[in-house]
């Protein structure tokens, strides 16, 4: 009885495995989709992105595949009719296209080779995280990302913030590509401001050393906001604020011998980026 018991028992399990391999050697795959298909239908977007791409080097994605942005990060893909005019204004006419011009060994050398458009922000790890952790998605030499992409308008102040914001992050690559200058870190050292810069003002911050509250809150968001000021204010406004503290004048003049040494006046482009931004929009 135990025998047939036992050869019972050897049966079944030889059908199963059998079985097993047989659905193993046979899988349920819908593969009528081919994502990466170079016959997928294409719009004036599509064609914007050629033409960037071949005159600067620069791809821009607005098309995500499953190798841009890993499976732990959420994140909106921006509105066609969003990513279309924010293309071709902030991308090309704001940022490539002047700095190729006025800038060129800083577009050869420094620009990444891919420039992902988010429509609103990035969260890491959790849907629930904290929203575009720029200097995160940014720390990495080949491509820079930006969010807010589906709030894009054809506005003048709109426009001109954002390309300061674009900046702010590009240099977060600059940072982890280079580090930031010999001695940078040390000029603030003990007085950064840590999460307690959210108890800060722009006023008091620019007194206590930085061009901004968040610009006290550590070394990298310290160096990245005093490149989003020298794009942001004229040479005049920037030399008025860093009179206010010997500690701020010294870090600016870090990051503008920095970027000089790259090969772009981060004063020069501030005011190329004032004209053509009302050429944009008279």
């Amino acid at each position: 009885m135990k025998q047939v018991m036992k050869l019972s028992f050897i049966a079944a399990l030889i059908t199963l495995t059998c079985f097993s391999c047989l659905k193993d050697k046979d899988p349920m795959v819908n593969d009528t989709i081919d994502y990466f298909s170079v016959d997928a239908p294409r719009n004036g977007l599509d064609s914007l992105i050629d033409s960037i791409r071949h005159t600067y080097g620069v791809r821009v994605i607005y098309k995500f595949e499953p190798r841009v942005i890993d499976p732990t990060t959420f994140f909106v893909p921006a509105m066609y009719d969003k990513a279309l005019p924010y293309t071709k204004n902030v991308v090309e006419r704001m940022w490539l296209e002047p700095i190729s011009i006025f800038a060129p060994a800083f577009l050869k050398d420094q620009i990444p080779v891919e420039f992902l458009t988010v429509g609103t922000g990035i969260h890491f790890n959790s849907i629930t995280a904290g929203t575009a952790a720029g200097a995160g998605l940014n720390a990495q030499y080949y491509r820079l990302g930006m969010g807010d992409v589906n709030n894009y308008r054809l506005n003048r102040a709109w426009i001109r913030e954002h390309i300061c914001i674009l900046y702010h992050e590009h240099a977060h690559q600059l940072d982890q590509k280079f580090g930031r200058p010999k001695g940078y870190d040390q000029v603030s050292q003990g007085t950064y401001y840590d999460l307690q810069y959210y108890t800060k003002t722009d006023a008091q911050a620019q007194r206590d050393g930085f061009f901004r509250a968040y610009g006290g809150y550590q070394a990298v968001e310290d160096f990245a906001t005093t490149v989003e000021a020298m794009i942001r204010f004229p040479k005049d406004s920037v030399l008025r604020i860093v009179a206010k503290n010997s500690k701020l004048e010294t870090k600016y003049r870090m990051v503008n011998a920095f970027y000089l040494s790259k090969g772009i006046d981060l004063h020069l482009m501030q005011v190329k980026l004032d004209s053509v931004v009302k050429a944009i929009v008279p």
